[in-house]
Protein backbone atom coordinates (compact mmCIF):
# COMPACT_ATOMS: atom_id res chain seq x y z
CA UNK A 1 0.00 0.00 0.00
CA UNK A 2 1.51 3.41 -0.85
CA UNK A 3 2.11 5.85 1.34
CA UNK A 4 -0.07 8.15 0.48
CA UNK A 5 -3.05 5.89 0.87
CA UNK A 6 -1.36 5.17 4.23
CA UNK A 7 -1.84 9.01 5.49
CA UNK A 8 -5.60 9.60 4.26
CA UNK A 9 -6.82 5.97 5.85
CA UNK A 10 -5.02 7.50 9.21
CA UNK A 11 -7.04 10.74 8.91
CA UNK A 12 -10.40 9.20 8.02
CA UNK A 13 -10.24 6.88 11.23
CA UNK A 14 -9.11 9.66 13.19
CA UNK A 15 -11.88 11.85 11.99
CA UNK A 16 -14.69 9.17 12.43
CA UNK A 17 -13.18 8.54 16.48
CA UNK A 18 -13.67 12.27 16.55
CA UNK A 19 -17.26 11.88 15.77
CA UNK A 20 -17.90 9.07 18.09
CA UNK A 21 -16.30 11.08 20.82
CA UNK A 22 -18.63 14.64 20.27
CA UNK A 23 -22.03 12.38 20.13
CA UNK A 24 -23.71 12.43 23.55
CA UNK A 25 -23.53 8.71 24.46
CA UNK A 26 -26.77 6.75 24.74
CA UNK A 27 -27.42 5.87 28.24
CA UNK A 28 -26.03 2.90 29.49
CA UNK A 29 -29.46 0.02 29.73
CA UNK A 30 -28.76 -0.17 33.11
CA UNK A 31 -29.22 3.65 34.10
CA UNK A 32 -32.70 4.09 33.15
CA UNK A 33 -35.61 1.91 33.76
CA UNK A 34 -38.96 2.14 31.55
CA UNK A 35 -40.85 3.08 34.14
CA UNK A 36 -42.77 6.09 35.77
CA UNK A 37 -42.37 6.50 39.77
CA UNK A 38 -44.39 8.68 41.93
CA UNK A 39 -42.10 11.05 44.11
CA UNK A 40 -42.06 14.67 45.92
CA UNK A 41 -39.45 17.31 44.54
CA UNK A 42 -37.30 16.68 47.34
CA UNK A 43 -37.20 12.83 46.42
CA UNK A 44 -36.44 13.52 43.05
CA UNK A 45 -33.29 15.59 43.54
CA UNK A 46 -32.07 13.45 46.27
CA UNK A 47 -31.78 11.11 43.61
CA UNK A 48 -28.09 9.95 43.64
CA UNK A 49 -28.20 5.98 42.43
CA UNK A 50 -29.49 4.22 39.03
CA UNK A 51 -31.32 3.07 37.57
CA UNK A 52 -33.52 6.51 37.27
CA UNK A 53 -36.73 5.92 36.01
CA UNK A 54 -37.98 7.24 32.58
CA UNK A 55 -40.89 9.47 34.14
CA UNK A 56 -42.00 10.96 37.54
CA UNK A 57 -45.28 11.80 38.48
CA UNK A 58 -44.73 14.68 40.91
CA UNK A 59 -47.44 15.14 43.49
CA UNK A 60 -46.23 18.26 45.74
CA UNK A 61 -49.36 20.57 45.95
CA UNK A 62 -49.65 23.19 42.77
CA UNK A 63 -46.60 21.47 41.56
CA UNK A 64 -48.58 18.30 40.32
CA UNK A 65 -47.44 16.60 37.31
CA UNK A 66 -45.45 14.60 34.59
CA UNK A 67 -41.94 14.88 34.17
CA UNK A 68 -40.06 13.13 31.71
CA UNK A 69 -35.91 12.31 31.88
CA UNK A 70 -33.93 14.17 29.27
CA UNK A 71 -30.72 12.52 28.98
CA UNK A 72 -29.35 15.09 26.02
CA UNK A 73 -29.69 17.87 28.39
CA UNK A 74 -26.36 18.26 30.73
CA UNK A 75 -26.48 21.67 31.40
CA UNK A 76 -30.33 23.00 32.23
CA UNK A 77 -30.17 24.69 36.44
CA UNK A 78 -33.24 23.52 38.54
CA UNK A 79 -35.85 26.04 38.56
CA UNK A 80 -38.79 23.67 39.74
CA UNK A 81 -40.98 24.57 37.72
CA UNK A 82 -39.93 22.98 34.40
CA UNK A 83 -36.61 21.26 34.96
CA UNK A 84 -35.86 19.33 37.51
CA UNK A 85 -31.92 18.22 38.38
CA UNK A 86 -31.13 14.24 40.30
CA UNK A 87 -27.92 15.00 42.51
CA UNK A 88 -26.27 12.72 40.34
CA UNK A 89 -26.96 15.13 37.58
CA UNK A 90 -29.62 13.37 35.31
CA UNK A 91 -32.29 16.27 34.24
CA UNK A 92 -36.16 15.84 34.33
CA UNK A 93 -38.37 18.14 32.10
CA UNK A 94 -42.01 18.74 32.83
CA UNK A 95 -44.03 17.43 29.82
CA UNK A 96 -46.93 20.06 29.29
CA UNK A 97 -48.52 22.37 26.58
CA UNK A 98 -49.76 25.75 27.06
CA UNK A 99 -49.32 28.14 29.65
CA UNK A 100 -46.75 27.17 33.00
CA UNK A 101 -48.83 27.46 35.97
CA UNK A 102 -46.63 30.12 37.98
CA UNK A 103 -47.33 27.92 41.44
CA UNK A 104 -44.92 24.84 39.47
CA UNK A 105 -42.48 27.08 40.49
CA UNK A 106 -42.77 26.99 44.02
CA UNK A 107 -44.77 29.84 44.49
CA UNK A 108 -47.79 30.47 47.30
CA UNK A 109 -50.16 33.50 48.63
CA UNK A 110 -48.29 33.09 51.95
CA UNK A 111 -44.99 34.34 50.43
CA UNK A 112 -43.47 37.52 51.60
CA UNK A 113 -42.33 38.47 47.99
CA UNK A 114 -43.29 36.39 44.84
CA UNK A 115 -40.50 38.66 42.56
CA UNK A 116 -37.76 36.08 42.66
CA UNK A 117 -40.23 32.78 41.59
CA UNK A 118 -41.54 35.10 38.62
CA UNK A 119 -38.12 36.00 37.77
CA UNK A 120 -36.71 32.17 37.54
CA UNK A 121 -40.29 31.76 35.51
CA UNK A 122 -39.62 34.26 33.21
CA UNK A 123 -36.35 33.36 32.33
CA UNK A 124 -37.28 29.72 31.96
CA UNK A 125 -40.67 29.19 29.43
CA UNK A 126 -42.58 32.54 27.33
CA UNK A 127 -46.00 31.60 28.62
CA UNK A 128 -46.82 32.18 32.40
CA UNK A 129 -50.28 31.88 34.06
CA UNK A 130 -50.48 33.20 37.58
CA UNK A 131 -53.47 31.33 39.12
CA UNK A 132 -56.22 33.36 41.29
CA UNK A 133 -54.75 34.62 44.57
CA UNK A 134 -53.65 37.63 46.57
CA UNK A 135 -49.73 38.06 46.15
CA UNK A 136 -46.98 40.22 47.82
CA UNK A 137 -44.11 41.30 45.76
CA UNK A 138 -41.11 43.05 47.46
CA UNK A 139 -38.54 43.05 44.57
CA UNK A 140 -39.05 44.09 40.72
CA UNK A 141 -39.27 41.73 37.74
CA UNK A 142 -37.34 42.20 34.29
CA UNK A 143 -39.54 41.55 31.33
CA UNK A 144 -38.38 39.43 28.24
CA UNK A 145 -38.92 39.25 24.79
CA UNK A 146 -41.86 36.71 24.04
CA UNK A 147 -43.62 36.39 26.65
CA UNK A 148 -46.98 36.08 27.58
CA UNK A 149 -47.76 37.03 31.28
CA UNK A 150 -51.83 36.29 32.01
CA UNK A 151 -54.22 36.47 34.65
CA UNK A 152 -57.66 35.79 35.14
CA UNK A 153 -59.02 39.67 35.02
CA UNK A 154 -59.88 40.83 38.58
CA UNK A 155 -58.45 37.66 40.20
CA UNK A 156 -54.99 37.96 41.19
CA UNK A 157 -54.00 40.54 43.25
CA UNK A 158 -50.51 41.78 43.59
CA UNK A 159 -49.89 43.70 46.45
CA UNK A 160 -46.17 46.45 46.24
CA UNK A 161 -45.49 47.68 49.53
CA UNK A 162 -42.07 48.03 49.05
CA UNK A 163 -41.01 48.48 45.37
CA UNK A 164 -43.19 50.86 43.12
CA UNK A 165 -42.05 48.32 40.35
CA UNK A 166 -44.05 44.87 39.62
CA UNK A 167 -42.38 44.95 35.89
CA UNK A 168 -39.61 46.35 34.31
CA UNK A 169 -37.65 46.48 31.29
CA UNK A 170 -33.95 44.76 31.46
CA UNK A 171 -31.41 46.76 33.09
CA UNK A 172 -29.35 45.90 30.15
CA UNK A 173 -31.12 49.11 27.65
CA UNK A 174 -29.24 47.01 24.49
CA UNK A 175 -31.78 44.20 25.37
CA UNK A 176 -34.66 44.70 23.26
CA UNK A 177 -38.17 43.80 24.23
CA UNK A 178 -40.97 42.76 22.02
CA UNK A 179 -43.80 40.16 20.95
CA UNK A 180 -44.92 40.61 25.13
CA UNK A 181 -48.44 40.62 26.38
CA UNK A 182 -49.79 41.30 30.10
CA UNK A 183 -53.11 40.11 30.35
CA UNK A 184 -55.56 40.27 33.43
CA UNK A 185 -53.33 41.17 36.61
CA UNK A 186 -53.94 43.79 38.86
CA UNK A 187 -51.54 45.64 41.21
CA UNK A 188 -52.03 47.91 44.77
CA UNK A 189 -49.45 50.01 45.78
CA UNK A 190 -48.74 51.05 48.97
CA UNK A 191 -45.32 51.66 49.20
CA UNK A 192 -43.57 54.33 50.73
CA UNK A 193 -40.48 55.26 49.29
CA UNK A 194 -39.74 57.48 47.47
CA UNK A 195 -40.48 57.26 43.35
CA UNK A 196 -42.30 58.26 40.31
CA UNK A 197 -42.18 54.89 38.84
CA UNK A 198 -44.99 52.43 39.21
CA UNK A 199 -46.51 49.10 38.50
CA UNK A 200 -45.23 48.54 34.68
CA UNK A 201 -41.72 51.24 34.00
CA UNK A 202 -40.05 50.36 30.74
CA UNK A 203 -37.03 52.70 30.35
CA UNK A 204 -34.22 51.92 27.97
CA UNK A 205 -34.82 49.21 25.11
CA UNK A 206 -36.23 49.34 21.97
CA UNK A 207 -40.37 48.07 22.07
CA UNK A 208 -42.62 46.27 19.79
CA UNK A 209 -45.71 44.54 20.00
CA UNK A 210 -46.19 45.34 23.58
CA UNK A 211 -49.97 44.85 24.55
CA UNK A 212 -50.80 45.31 28.11
CA UNK A 213 -55.01 44.59 28.44
CA UNK A 214 -57.45 43.85 31.18
CA UNK A 215 -55.38 44.73 33.81
CA UNK A 216 -56.72 46.84 37.06
CA UNK A 217 -54.38 49.21 39.59
CA UNK A 218 -54.77 51.64 42.51
CA UNK A 219 -52.14 53.57 43.93
CA UNK A 220 -54.12 55.81 46.79
CA UNK A 221 -52.42 54.02 49.23
CA UNK A 222 -48.99 54.91 48.30
CA UNK A 223 -46.86 57.26 49.17
CA UNK A 224 -45.16 58.70 46.09
CA UNK A 225 -46.96 60.12 43.12
CA UNK A 226 -46.19 57.49 40.50
CA UNK A 227 -47.54 56.57 36.95
CA UNK A 228 -49.07 53.00 36.36
CA UNK A 229 -47.49 52.29 32.89
CA UNK A 230 -44.54 54.46 31.84
CA UNK A 231 -42.89 53.76 28.27
CA UNK A 232 -39.68 56.26 27.77
CA UNK A 233 -38.08 56.32 24.45
CA UNK A 234 -34.27 56.38 25.09
CA UNK A 235 -32.19 58.75 22.52
CA UNK A 236 -31.58 56.08 19.41
CA UNK A 237 -34.11 53.99 20.25
CA UNK A 238 -37.75 53.24 18.89
CA UNK A 239 -41.33 52.14 20.15
CA UNK A 240 -43.72 50.62 17.12
CA UNK A 241 -47.07 48.69 17.80
CA UNK A 242 -48.38 49.77 21.26
CA UNK A 243 -51.69 49.06 22.44
CA UNK A 244 -53.41 49.70 26.06
CA UNK A 245 -56.49 48.70 26.17
CA UNK A 246 -59.82 47.53 28.61
CA UNK A 247 -57.52 48.31 31.72
CA UNK A 248 -58.90 50.19 34.83
CA UNK A 249 -56.45 52.19 36.49
CA UNK A 250 -56.17 55.03 39.44
CA UNK A 251 -52.78 56.60 39.81
CA UNK A 252 -51.76 59.36 41.80
CA UNK A 253 -49.47 60.98 38.65
CA UNK A 254 -50.71 59.41 35.40
CA UNK A 255 -52.13 56.56 34.45
CA UNK A 256 -50.09 56.04 31.19
CA UNK A 257 -47.48 58.14 29.62
CA UNK A 258 -45.89 57.21 26.45
CA UNK A 259 -42.91 59.99 25.68
CA UNK A 260 -40.22 60.30 23.25
CA UNK A 261 -37.99 63.34 24.74
CA UNK A 262 -34.73 62.46 23.51
CA UNK A 263 -35.09 62.02 19.60
CA UNK A 264 -34.93 65.40 18.52
CA UNK A 265 -37.18 65.20 15.22
CA UNK A 266 -37.04 61.71 15.00
CA UNK A 267 -40.88 60.08 15.44
CA UNK A 268 -39.06 57.24 17.21
CA UNK A 269 -42.72 56.10 18.51
CA UNK A 270 -45.00 55.03 16.17
CA UNK A 271 -48.81 52.88 15.55
CA UNK A 272 -49.61 53.35 19.36
CA UNK A 273 -53.08 52.70 20.42
CA UNK A 274 -55.23 53.05 23.95
CA UNK A 275 -58.56 52.65 23.55
CA UNK A 276 -61.42 51.14 26.05
CA UNK A 277 -59.87 52.16 29.17
CA UNK A 278 -61.49 53.26 32.28
CA UNK A 279 -58.21 56.54 33.91
CA UNK A 280 -59.81 58.27 36.98
CA UNK A 281 -58.20 60.21 40.00
CA UNK A 282 -55.04 61.00 37.81
CA UNK A 283 -53.31 64.25 37.77
CA UNK A 284 -53.14 62.99 34.17
CA UNK A 285 -55.22 60.19 32.29
CA UNK A 286 -53.16 59.61 29.67
CA UNK A 287 -50.14 61.77 28.55
CA UNK A 288 -48.59 60.90 24.83
CA UNK A 289 -45.82 63.04 24.27
CA UNK A 290 -42.80 64.04 22.06
CA UNK A 291 -42.67 62.74 18.62
CA UNK A 292 -44.94 60.31 18.11
CA UNK A 293 -47.19 59.57 14.89
CA UNK A 294 -49.92 57.10 14.39
CA UNK A 295 -52.01 57.64 17.47
CA UNK A 296 -54.96 55.97 18.44
CA UNK A 297 -57.23 57.25 21.44
CA UNK A 298 -60.91 55.54 21.64
CA UNK A 299 -63.48 54.54 23.70
CA UNK A 300 -61.66 55.75 26.91
CA UNK A 301 -63.87 56.74 29.79
CA UNK A 302 -61.78 59.53 32.00
CA UNK A 303 -62.41 60.84 35.17
CA UNK A 304 -61.27 63.41 37.65
CA UNK A 305 -57.90 64.19 36.62
CA UNK A 306 -56.67 67.16 38.08
CA UNK A 307 -54.66 68.48 35.13
CA UNK A 308 -55.39 67.00 31.67
CA UNK A 309 -57.78 63.96 30.70
CA UNK A 310 -56.25 62.96 27.54
CA UNK A 311 -52.86 64.96 26.35
CA UNK A 312 -51.22 64.54 23.01
CA UNK A 313 -48.04 66.69 23.69
CA UNK A 314 -45.00 67.66 20.81
CA UNK A 315 -45.94 67.74 17.49
CA UNK A 316 -47.55 64.05 17.05
CA UNK A 317 -48.53 63.48 13.38
CA UNK A 318 -51.36 61.03 12.71
CA UNK A 319 -53.42 61.68 15.59
CA UNK A 320 -56.49 60.04 16.05
CA UNK A 321 -59.16 60.72 18.99
CA UNK A 322 -62.34 59.68 18.93
CA UNK A 323 -65.36 58.16 20.98
CA UNK A 324 -63.69 59.12 24.73
CA UNK A 325 -65.99 60.21 27.94
CA UNK A 326 -64.93 62.62 30.30
CA UNK A 327 -66.57 63.26 33.15
CA UNK A 328 -65.95 65.24 36.60
CA UNK A 329 -63.14 67.73 37.21
CA UNK A 330 -60.13 68.30 35.31
CA UNK A 331 -58.30 71.56 33.95
CA UNK A 332 -58.85 70.20 30.67
CA UNK A 333 -60.03 67.50 29.90
CA UNK A 334 -58.88 67.77 26.19
CA UNK A 335 -55.26 69.06 25.87
CA UNK A 336 -53.16 68.76 22.24
CA UNK A 337 -49.79 71.39 23.20
CA UNK A 338 -46.13 71.61 22.53
CA UNK A 339 -43.51 70.62 24.81
CA UNK A 340 -41.72 74.09 24.96
CA UNK A 341 -41.21 74.90 21.32
CA UNK A 342 -42.50 71.39 20.15
CA UNK A 343 -40.32 69.15 18.02
CA UNK A 344 -40.42 68.30 15.02
CA UNK A 345 -43.45 69.30 12.36
CA UNK A 346 -47.31 69.23 12.06
CA UNK A 347 -48.48 67.34 9.09
CA UNK A 348 -52.00 66.99 8.71
CA UNK A 349 -54.23 67.51 11.55
CA UNK A 350 -55.55 65.81 14.61
CA UNK A 351 -59.03 64.21 13.91
CA UNK A 352 -61.37 64.66 17.02
CA UNK A 353 -65.00 63.28 16.99
CA UNK A 354 -67.39 61.44 18.53
CA UNK A 355 -66.07 62.46 22.15
CA UNK A 356 -68.69 63.74 25.03
CA UNK A 357 -68.69 64.80 28.00
CA UNK A 358 -70.83 62.80 31.07
CA UNK A 359 -72.82 65.39 32.39
CA UNK A 360 -71.35 68.88 33.23
CA UNK A 361 -67.35 68.77 33.45
CA UNK A 362 -65.80 70.92 35.56
CA UNK A 363 -62.55 72.12 32.87
CA UNK A 364 -62.20 73.34 29.03
CA UNK A 365 -60.36 71.97 25.71
CA UNK A 366 -56.91 73.70 24.49
CA UNK A 367 -55.05 72.89 21.33
CA UNK A 368 -52.28 74.21 20.52
CA UNK A 369 -50.31 71.93 17.75
CA UNK A 370 -54.26 70.76 16.20
CA UNK A 371 -53.18 71.67 13.15
CA UNK A 372 -55.63 71.43 10.20
CA UNK A 373 -58.12 69.62 13.17
CA UNK A 374 -61.15 67.61 11.73
CA UNK A 375 -63.69 67.89 15.06
CA UNK A 376 -66.69 66.73 13.94
CA UNK A 377 -69.97 65.36 16.34
CA UNK A 378 -68.60 65.81 19.44
CA UNK A 379 -70.57 66.79 22.64
CA UNK A 380 -69.05 68.73 25.45
CA UNK A 381 -70.98 70.55 27.89
CA UNK A 382 -68.21 72.26 30.16
CA UNK A 383 -67.05 75.38 32.47
CA UNK A 384 -63.98 76.31 30.45
CA UNK A 385 -63.79 76.80 27.01
CA UNK A 386 -62.24 75.46 23.58
CA UNK A 387 -59.20 77.39 22.68
CA UNK A 388 -57.16 76.56 19.59
CA UNK A 389 -53.90 77.91 19.64
CA UNK A 390 -50.57 78.55 17.53
CA UNK A 391 -50.40 75.70 15.09
CA UNK A 392 -54.51 75.04 14.88
CA UNK A 393 -55.13 76.22 12.15
CA UNK A 394 -57.07 75.49 8.34
CA UNK A 395 -59.35 72.80 10.64
CA UNK A 396 -62.67 72.34 10.19
CA UNK A 397 -65.30 72.26 12.98
CA UNK A 398 -68.36 70.65 12.17
CA UNK A 399 -71.88 69.09 13.73
CA UNK A 400 -70.58 69.67 17.71
CA UNK A 401 -72.48 70.52 20.05
CA UNK A 402 -70.15 72.90 22.23
CA UNK A 403 -72.06 74.30 25.74
CA UNK A 404 -70.02 76.56 27.90
CA UNK A 405 -70.50 78.69 31.42
CA UNK A 406 -66.93 80.09 30.46
CA UNK A 407 -67.39 83.94 28.82
CA UNK A 408 -66.60 82.63 25.77
CA UNK A 409 -67.09 78.89 24.12
CA UNK A 410 -64.78 79.11 21.64
CA UNK A 411 -61.97 81.53 20.62
CA UNK A 412 -59.16 80.92 18.13
CA UNK A 413 -56.16 82.99 19.82
CA UNK A 414 -54.20 84.17 16.33
CA UNK A 415 -54.98 81.09 15.18
CA UNK A 416 -56.53 81.72 11.35
CA UNK A 417 -58.82 80.01 8.73
CA UNK A 418 -60.51 77.67 10.81
CA UNK A 419 -64.64 76.76 9.86
CA UNK A 420 -67.14 76.05 11.90
CA UNK A 421 -70.39 75.01 10.17
CA UNK A 422 -73.67 73.24 11.88
CA UNK A 423 -72.58 73.51 15.33
CA UNK A 424 -74.71 74.02 18.23
CA UNK A 425 -71.99 77.41 20.00
CA UNK A 426 -73.61 78.15 23.69
CA UNK A 427 -72.39 79.83 26.53
CA UNK A 428 -75.95 80.70 27.61
CA UNK A 429 -75.24 79.27 31.64
CA UNK A 430 -72.19 82.64 31.74
CA UNK A 431 -74.12 86.02 33.34
CA UNK A 432 -71.06 87.55 32.03
CA UNK A 433 -70.70 87.01 28.34
CA UNK A 434 -67.94 88.40 27.13
CA UNK A 435 -68.83 86.79 22.83
CA UNK A 436 -70.26 82.95 22.44
CA UNK A 437 -67.32 83.04 19.51
CA UNK A 438 -64.46 84.90 19.20
CA UNK A 439 -61.26 85.39 17.29
CA UNK A 440 -58.85 87.10 19.16
CA UNK A 441 -55.32 89.14 17.54
CA UNK A 442 -54.03 89.54 14.79
CA UNK A 443 -52.98 86.75 13.34
CA UNK A 444 -56.68 85.11 14.15
CA UNK A 445 -58.07 85.91 10.67
CA UNK A 446 -60.12 84.62 8.20
CA UNK A 447 -61.96 82.51 10.52
CA UNK A 448 -65.56 81.21 9.38
CA UNK A 449 -68.67 80.94 11.14
CA UNK A 450 -71.33 79.74 9.08
CA UNK A 451 -74.68 77.93 9.54
CA UNK A 452 -74.25 77.86 13.72
CA UNK A 453 -76.97 77.61 16.35
CA UNK A 454 -75.57 80.39 18.34
CA UNK A 455 -76.99 80.63 22.06
CA UNK A 456 -75.28 83.64 23.73
CA UNK A 457 -75.32 84.39 27.76
CA UNK A 458 -76.51 87.43 28.93
CA UNK A 459 -75.05 90.49 27.38
CA UNK A 460 -71.58 90.35 24.91
CA UNK A 461 -72.65 89.45 21.70
CA UNK A 462 -73.04 86.09 19.97
CA UNK A 463 -69.85 86.17 17.82
CA UNK A 464 -66.74 88.95 17.93
CA UNK A 465 -63.44 89.36 16.42
CA UNK A 466 -60.99 91.86 18.33
CA UNK A 467 -56.83 92.72 18.51
CA UNK A 468 -56.74 92.33 14.34
CA UNK A 469 -58.74 88.80 14.69
CA UNK A 470 -60.94 88.74 11.26
CA UNK A 471 -64.70 86.47 11.50
CA UNK A 472 -66.88 85.99 8.35
CA UNK A 473 -70.14 84.76 9.82
CA UNK A 474 -73.05 83.95 7.40
CA UNK A 475 -76.20 82.15 8.06
CA UNK A 476 -76.15 81.69 11.26
CA UNK A 477 -78.93 81.88 13.93
CA UNK A 478 -80.48 81.90 16.86
CA UNK A 479 -81.51 80.12 19.80
CA UNK A 480 -85.10 80.57 18.33
CA UNK A 481 -84.54 80.13 14.48
CA UNK A 482 -83.79 83.68 13.98
CA UNK A 483 -80.84 85.05 11.60
CA UNK A 484 -78.16 86.42 13.40
CA UNK A 485 -76.69 89.29 11.32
Amino acid sequence: MKQSIRLQLSALVLILAGLVCCKTPDPAPDNVVQRQDTLTITRVRAIDSTPVPASIQITDAGSEGIFKLNVADQSSADNTGIILVTKNGYRYKRDFQGAANLLWFGVKESDADIGPALETAISATGNIFIPDGKYTQLTPVYLASNLTLRANAGKVLITLPKSYVSLSSPVDPSIQLKNILVDGLTWNVTSTESSLRGPIYIDGPTVSDLTIQNCTSTDGAAKDSTNWLTLKIQAGKTATNIVVKNNTIQARRMACEIFNHDNYNIYAGKNITVSGNTFYNCHFGLSLSGPLSQLTVDNNYIKNCSLYGIEIAGAAQNVTITNNRFEGTFDKFLEGSNDGDGNGSIVGGMIVTGNSTVGLCQGGMQFYNGGAMQFSKNNFQMTGMLELLHSTSGGTFTENTIVSSSNKAIICDNTPNNTFSGNTISNKPNSENQATFMSYGSKATNNVLTKNKLIQGSGGKPYDAVLGGSCLASLNYDEAGNPIP
